[in-house]
């Protein structure tokens, strides 16, 4: 009977190891990597969560990239100028979307967001409210609602912009002022409004900064 000579078992030795370090390896990525795509997938649609615990707002299916709506500052202290998002702290922004003027039911969806954004405590500068308008709103009504919501910004849209994210979104079949949620990459993903609660409000987005980096 042959033996097999010291050299060549240690040589299948050495690629044993070496076979076994690469599945570790592998097995260590997919034990990262697995539960950061499944967490995507599970917060982003709701596929795999019971009923009861999936997002509280309405999914936008599929989600609208808001660099288009091409916003601008509506500031009284300067002249209009461009909102980009790209060079900006990566916030999740509640888009408040009136329906024509914003009169009392715009008002209520305005003191719901901003409940939520106090309720966040140490977590709010993570968030950003805007109030989006085809027009800069009168001076005295702006005023009012400055007063009212210190923290909130104030933008502009061109309203052709603003149907075609309601049209490709599916907002044209909600009715009444709307909230929507733009994640950090700059994607309108969920909308509220004001059939929907604070607390639905604050468990979503909680719940989006627990699962999502810090700037």
């Amino acid at each position: 009977m042959s033996q097999q000579s010291p050299t060549a078992a240690g040589g299948e030795g050495r690629e044993r190891r070496a076979a076994t370090g690469r599945l570790q390896g592998l097995s260590l990525i997919a034990a990262v990597a697995l539960p950061i795509v499944a967490a995507y997938v599970v917060y982003h649609t709701g596929l795999g969560m019971p009923d009861g615990t999936i997002n509280q707002g309405e999914l936008l299916q599929p989600p609208v990239d808001i660099e288009g709506l091409a916003l601008r500052s509506a500031s009284e202290e300067s002249a209009s100028q461009a909102v980009s998002f790209e060079s900006a702290p990566h916030k999740w922004r509640y888009l408040i979307l009136p329906d024509g003027a914003c009169e009392s039911a715009c008002d209520n969806l305005l003191y719901t967001s901003r409940q939520v954004h106090i309720r966040l405590a140490e977590k709010a500068d993570r968030v950003e409210r805007l109030l989006v308008t085809p027009e800069p709103l009168p001076a005295e009504r702006r005023a009012a609602i400055a007063a009212e919501h210190p923290r909130l910004r104030f933008v502009t849209a061109d309203a052709s912009a603003l149907q075609t994210l309601r049209r490709e979104s599916g907002l044209v079949m909600a009715e009444g002022p709307q909230a929507v949620l733009v994640d950090q990459k700059g994607f309108a993903m969920m909308r509220y409004g004001n059939e929907h609660t604070g607390n639905q409000l604050l468990k979503d987005i909680k719940r989006l900064l627990k699962y999502s980096y810090e700037q």
